[in-house]
């Protein structure tokens, strides 16, 4: 039975790449008349639900409807470190497929202090699955009238 378990503190830079390792010398087990080892850590990325990672850019999709496209629309994004990126399309249409890109919003450059990639949102227009009658009539005289 071990008696005490030794403790290793961890320190990962932020912004760390996916494969990067970090080594801590004479931090691994002892034995008599043998040096202790190495520890190394390897940062393994994981998929995260919203945001996809591209070296030091954020990328994500962002879902909005028809009225917004053509319309416009301001819409508040929650970041992975829990700060608000605030997008302003007020009065802008936005085509199905467009890519903002949002200088400074991606990941803090490894190694680099005060440094961070971009954020791209792409914007996906989600049509409606049907029209009322009324609103099939206004589109028609809309689109009719030029």
């Amino acid at each position: 039975m071990v008696d005490s378990l030794d403790s290793l503190n961890v320190f990962i830079e932020k912004g760390a790449p996916d494969g990067h390792e970090v080594q801590y010398k004479d931090s691994a087990d002892e034995y008599i008349n043998v040096r202790s080892g190495a520890v190394t850590i390897k940062v393994q990325e994981i998929k995260h639900l919203v945001y996809e990672r591209r070296g030091n850019d954020l990328k994500r999709k962002v879902e909005i409807t028809l009225r917004e496209a053509l319309l416009g629309f301001e819409r508040r994004l929650d970041h992975l470190d829990g700060h608000i990126v605030e997008i302003d399309r007020t009065g802008q249409i936005t085509k199905p497929g467009l890519m903002v890109r949002i200088k400074g919003e991606g990941m803090p450059v490894f190694e680099s202090y005060g440094e961070a990639g971009d954020l791209l949102v792409t914007f996906i227009v989600v049509m409606p699955d049907k029209l009322t009658e009324e609103q099939q009539i206004l589109f028609k005289q809309f689109f009719w009238s030029k």
